[in-house]
């Protein structure tokens, strides 16, 4: 019987000290992640559909570009004509959520030098940042670009100068190009090859300007999301008009027609690590531009097309003031510090009309994206519980006051259990 009572007293006390002891929070074991260097990351993005070298001047058209990076930031611009306000739009974001949105900025009939008319010259640009990730977008659009009259007349001048003389110069590429056709349609056409010198004189006499450009528009974008980080250019492509209006129906000497060049470096955000940075991996690549050449003969009646290979210029017209030469750029991959990687869509490269003072240079479609990162660093601590301190008891008014009186109660209880028995015996 003492023992059923002894289990019974040590029972009790056991619950009620259980639940006592279940009314004080314990200390569990906790840790705490301290970052010691944060993610950095950085991408930008540009493309330029034409800059034009005239004489020495350069003017760039339809250029945008894009940046964002870790601070977060993200910037934008989109121009028309580079260096003229009123057709460049500037956009810049930073810090928390926000966004800048500014209007698109147009002008519709630029005169520049001089020479050069651009009708319709726009730029846009966007930037903004949510939830602490950073995108940028802008763009760059010309309508038509028509390079002056004026420059017609020393042109004129030196191919006037041909009359009369050998012809060799101009004949030797249309030989090239038509090979045994050239002669059995001089025939046809009743042409002499004296002639050739004397129609093309009066050709340039009925051209209307001595190039007319038509460039697409260029888009530059950067863009961020929780796996990867991403920039993209791209150019649209242009056609070119060699002294339009050359024939009675209006046809140019050549057209190039070039293609869109696309340059993207997508870049994945590595997690976090203990063990040191991360290298976030960059992916590279691009598309390249390609041109084809419609060579106009008006004086022949005939249309050629010849495509352009990568590391194969072409040379129209050599030896003449007509000379033009066409190259096409391609496109490459490259390593960038810290892991970064670069891609460039070389555009199209055209120098024409060399005997004109120099000439004309063009370089169309060039595109390039860049970007790279690492990853933050972590480290992970254990988290002390916090010291308490003792508090001066207070006067109880509820709560679980009662436990300790009850568990002191039993404990008595069971002791004194113990002696009545041991008494009796």
């Amino acid at each position: 019987m003492s023992r059923v009572w002894r289990a019974s007293a040590l029972a009790a006390t056991a619950v009620v000290l259980s639940a006592f002891l279940s009314a004080i929070p314990a200390g569990a074991q906790q840790t705490d992640t301290i970052v010691t260097a944060p993610e950095a990351y950085i991408a930008s993005a540009s493309a330029r559909g034409l800059d034009i070298n005239l004489l020495g001047t350069h003017v760039s058209v339809g250029t945008s570009g894009a940046l964002i990076q870790s601070t977060p930031k993200a910037q934008a611009q989109g121009a028309g004509v580079l260096l003229v306000a009123g057709t460049v739009a500037n956009a810049l974001a930073e810090g928390g959520t926000q966004s800048s949105n500014p209007p698109k900025a147009c002008v519709l009939n630029l005169p520049l030098l001089g020479l050069i008319t651009i009708a319709t010259a726009c730029g846009e640009a966007a930037a903004t940042i949510g939830n602490n990730l950073p995108a940028a977008a802008a763009n760059g659009v010309v309508a038509a670009i028509d390079l002056g009259g004026s420059l017609l007349t020393p042109l004129i001048q030196q191919v006037g100068a041909l009359v009369g003389q050998t012809v060799g110069a101009v004949l030797d590429p249309l030989l090239a190009l038509l090979g045994g056709l050239l002669q059995p349609l001089l025939g046809s056409l009743n042409l002499s090859v004296n002639s050739l010198v004397d129609d093309l004189l009066d050709g340039l006499q009925r051209a209307t300007s001595v190039l007319r450009v038509t460039v697409g528009p260029s888009s530059s974008s950067a863009s961020t999301t929780a796996a990867k980080v991403s920039a993209t250019g791209t150019a649209q492509g242009a056609v070119v008009e060699v002294l339009p209006g050359l024939s009675a129906l209006g046809a140019p000497l050549a057209t190039i027609t070039v293609g869109a060049a696309k340059a993207t470096v997508d870049v994945t955000r590595p997690a976090a690590s203990q063990a040191g940075p991360v290298i976030a991996t960059a992916t590279p690549s691009f598309e390249a531009s390609v041109v084809r050449v419609d060579l106009g003969l008006p004086l022949l009646g005939n249309v050629t097309s010849i495509p352009v290979s990568l590391g194969a210029p072409l040379t129209l017209l050599a030896g003449t003031p007509l000379e033009s030469t066409i190259a096409l750029g391609g496109g490459s991959v490259t390593d960038g510090p810290n892991g970064s990687k670069v891609a460039v869509a070389d555009g199209v490269s055209l120098q024409l009309l060399k005997g004109l003072s120099g000439g004309i240079g063009l370089a169309l479609a060039h595109a390039e994206a860049a970007g790279g990162g690492v990853s933050a660093q972590i480290s992970i601590q254990e988290k002390l519980p916090p010291v308490v301190q003792p508090q001066p008891e207070l006067p109880r008014t509820g709560g679980m006051a009662w436990f300790p009186m009850l568990g002191a109660v039993l404990l008595i209880g069971a002791y004194g259990t113990r002696r009545l028995i041991a008494v009796r015996r």
